[in-house]
């Protein structure tokens, strides 16, 4: 079957043919891309379908290098502080929510940030206590490597103030040693395994929102860890099966495997690069560190505000080396979480050590580094690929200057910097951790809220991280990332010209249709 596009404004980002004004599209791929007369005349049929643009722009489709689909279908019907401005209004949404919970049944909630509070301050145990006395409650922080807890919570997983912290997390203590609703890192494991799991049907109906929310927001491809949420590999695999392909959802979709898995993957006989151009394996994915917002990034220099603070090493590094040998004996490079530049001297030895031929090795963040490790980065050549997450700057800016030392911030959150340093570099949303919308990530790229103003990227470049920095880590260069002939017929047209017109018009930019494989899938 074969459709034609015409009147557009059309940003192929291939150097060849740089701009268009029509395409037309056969078989799920590019068939020609030109001039709306020429595209007309040569392809133009009485059984063709010609959809006018109306001057509309046309990006090939966005893809997001790092996120978690399904967590952020999730979020969206789970209690949600992302909009919580106080500790006094996230104290009342919880409130609020506790009302409509039976008594003694988990609350679960999401996305508190207190540096975006007006006060700052973090709720105590009793105040959760107050608002929540006859349910256990979990709050994840916004970067999912903190947490909240009242005493129902510590009470029914039998955690107490002689519990010892485990070697990949710790408790929050009070100057006299007594718990103080705080979790770092993996110390939350037995309070997220006692919540309740929710069934093979909730999972799905969580996949499917958050899938559908991808699609409306203009993504055509995803790169998405999972198997944390959907109940380990064969179960997100036969999820994303049946929705994606049985279901014609059609989101382009690259799993990440978390490496508990590995030994579950390996029962399937399936490796990195196997499936599909609709879903298939991708690294072994791996934790670092923490986060910036719980002072857990591992960072070589201590915190400007915690001068004992250094961070956490999820892993040792003999560790992190065995598991990255693991995952290359198996055929699967790695892709790590690495926030703070400790956590990145960590991984970048466990990837010199253990190469994977065909295949790129994945670090994740990269947001504290020093120089001389953008030049051990630019030693790995073409084996390195970068995941960024642009929307990091507005959520962390000015309160991270605060934290680093002010040694690293020249390198901190330094797009640009990499991307001149010929760095593959990729663009991400680390959904539901920051919005999913790909234009949110282009703005942040674009403006930086106005921090750091040497490190704003144009709105080529910007769009370049979430289109053919879509495909680096992957290598799939050869099949999406521009309008190109021959290439997947996946587009993200927008309502407004984001290349040419003020950065700010992005944030009223509508997305009115997502095409994968020339078929709409989504229609404003």
């Amino acid at each position: 079957m074969r459709t034609i596009y015409t009147n557009g404004t059309i940003y192929t980002m291939d150097p060849q043919t740089p701009q268009a004004t029509a395409l037309a599209i056969e078989n799920g791929r590019i068939l020609a891309v030109g001039d709306t007369e020429e595209i007309r005349l040569q392809y133009g049929r009485a059984d063709v379908e010609e959809i006018n643009l109306g001057g509309a722009t046309v990006l090939p489709g966005l893809i997001d290098n790092h996120l978690h689909v399904s967590n952020h279908g999730i979020k969206l019907s789970t209690l949600d502080f992302t909009t919580a401005k106080s500790t006094a209004e996230m104290l009342k949404m919880l409130r609020e929510w506790v009302i409509r919970v039976p008594q003694g049944e988990w609350v679960h909630g999401v996305g508190w940030n207190e540096n975006q509070f007006s006060d700052r301050r973090i709720p105590t145990l009793q105040e959760l206590n107050e608002a929540a006395p006859n349910h256990p409650v979990l709050l994840n922080r916004v970067c999912n490597h903190a947490y909240l807890a009242n005493s129902p919570a510590f009470e029914r997983t039998g955690i107490t103030a002689s519990t010892s912290d485990p070697a990949d997390g710790s408790y929050g203590r009070d100057a006299g040693g007594a718990l103080n609703g705080m979790i770092y890192e993996n110390a939350s494991r037995p309070l997220q395994d006692a919540i309740p799991k929710k069934s093979r049907a909730e999972l799905k109906d969580s996949l499917r929102r958050g899938i559908k929310h991808a699609l409306a927001s203009g993504l055509t491809g995803v790169h998405t860890e999972d198997l944390r949420y959907l109940d380990g590999f064969d179960n997100t695999w036969n999820l994303y099966r049946e929705l994606v392909v049985e279901e014609d959802l059609r989101l382009r979709s690259n799993l990440l495997i978390y490496y508990p898995f590995l030994d579950e993957l390996k029962a399937t006989g399936l490796t990195t690069g196997d499936g599909d151009e609709w879903v298939n394996i991708g690294a072994l994915k791996i934790f670092a560190d923490g986060a910036m917002g719980g002072r857990t990034a591992l960072m070589t220099l201590p915190y400007s505000d915690a001068q004992n603070t250094y961070g956490t090493a999820i892993l040792p590094q003999e560790e992190l080396n065995r598991i990255a040998a693991a995952g290359a004996a198996y055929g699967m490079p790695i892709a790590v979480h690495a926030i703070g530049d400790g956590a990145a001297d960590m991984v970048l030895e466990a990837m010199e050590k253990n190469p994977v031929a065909g295949h790129r090795q994945r670090l994740i963040h990269a947001q504290v580094l020093r120089p001389e490790q953008i030049t051990r980065m630019q030693k790995l050549g073409d084996k390195l690929a970068l995941d960024l997450q642009p929307r990091f700057v507005t959520s962390d800016y000015p309160w991270v200057l605060e934290r680093i030392a002010p040694e690293l911030h020249k390198t901190s959150y330094a797009w640009k910097t990499l991307l001149d340093a010929g760095l593959l570099c990729g663009g991400g949303s680390d959904a539901p951790i920051e919005p999913i919308e790909p234009l949110l990530g282009l703005h942040a790229a674009i403006t930086r809220s106005g921090y750091q103003p040497e490190q704003r990227l144009t709105a080529y470049e910007a769009v370049q991280l979430f289109t053919v920095g879509g495909t680096y880590a992957t290598r799939e260069e050869e099949v999406k990332g521009t309008i190109t002939p021959g290439k997947f017929a996946d587009l993200t047209i927008l309502d407004r010209n984001i290349m040419t017109e003020h950065p700010d018009v992005i944030l009223e930019t509508n997305v009115i249709r997502t095409v994968i494989g020339g078929k709409t899938v989504y229609e404003k």
